[in-house]
């Protein structure tokens, strides 16, 4: 099976919804890690003042491993209830994951 790394970049305003939305996925049965972050690019328009002074947006990272074929999947699923909440993401092949025990 290959394996693939999901990160997901969300804004602040919509991760926790995000989060619960992955919390009851059947996708990723083994969990996901979340992170704070902070983005930078071009795009403000959804920016407080205060992000828009210090030059950077608070972001929450997730990050998960899954089967590759799955991805397309769960990217859907949170396409048709997230669409336009400036969610971006990325995947990556993971080589190998296991629990050291």
């Amino acid at each position: 099976m290959t394996l693939c790394k999901l990160t997901l970049s969300c804004p602040k305003a919509s991760a926790e919804a995000i989060i619960e939305h992955l919390l009851e996925s059947s996708f990723l049965p083994q969990g996901f890690t979340t992170m704070s972050a902070n983005g930078h690019g071009a795009d403000f328009r959804t920016a407080s003042l205060r992000e828009r002074v210090r030059g950077r947006i608070d972001v929450t990272l997730v990050t998960a491993i899954l089967p590759a074929a799955e991805v397309p999947h769960l990217i859907e699923g949170l396409r048709a209830n997230f669409r336009g909440a400036h969610v971006r993401y990325w995947t990556e092949p993971v080589h190998a994951s296991e629990d050291l025990a």
